[in-house]
């Protein structure tokens, strides 16, 4: 468990605070504050020292804590454009999560792990929420479906193809190389410049 996830748990309990709470007073979606909670997401250097101040504690130190690993060693950075988006563990065989602020999904399939866009083409909804079978994901709202693996539409509903996004998996976390449109698309819901 990284430093932080250890950390503000401890810290909202000693303050009566939610993660709702929290969220609120830095002003960032609580989805967001809780992935970084729940260890899913590393926070950019500008919202850790946010997070130290708003516990009054040295943002510097923050920072420092949040970049070592768990024996202490400096983090490494990931490459450019990869972010860590949820844990392998997380995701049985069969299964998708919907991750960074709900734009992208992760579905393990046939025991690999693919990474689709969330928003259905046709309607906005949600195909993260849909069903999974083997590589073919089907959204709820209107039954569009579209191929895992490449992203092509396979069904009248599936007005345009989806996005979908290089994965990898790195010890124990899945990371994902999304695109500068996904990346422009968080940073104007509120995201931010870091990962998520």
């Amino acid at each position: 468990m990284s430093w932080l996830a250890e950390r503000l748990p401890r810290l909202m309990a000693q303050r009566h605070e939610t993660v709702a709470d929290v969220a609120r007073r830095l002003g960032i979606e609580r989805s967001r504050l809780n992935n970084i909670v729940t260890g899913t997401a590393l926070p950019n250097d500008n919202l850790i020292r946010r997070l130290a101040r708003h516990f009054g504690e040295d943002p510097d130190t923050w920072v420092g804590h949040v970049k070592e690993t768990d024996d202490g060693s400096p983090r490494p950075e990931l490459p450019a454009g990869f972010l860590k988006v949820a844990a392998a563990a997380d995701i049985p065989d069969g299964e998708m999560k919907i991750v960074f602020n709900d734009l992208v999904v992760v579905a393990k399939a046939g025991g690999r792990f693919h990474a689709f866009g969330n928003v259905c083409p046709h309607a906005a909804g949600p195909i993260g929420e849909g069903f999974l079978e083997g590589c073919i994901v089907e959204c709820p709202w209107h039954a569009g479906q579209w191929d895992i693996t490449t992203g092509q539409g396979l069904t009248a509903f599936a007005t345009a193809d989806i996005p979908v996004f290089e994965v990898r998996v790195t010890g124990e976390d899945i990371e994902v190389r999304l695109t500068p449109a996904v990346l422009r698309q968080y940073q104007g819901s509120g995201g931010g410049n870091g990962a998520p």
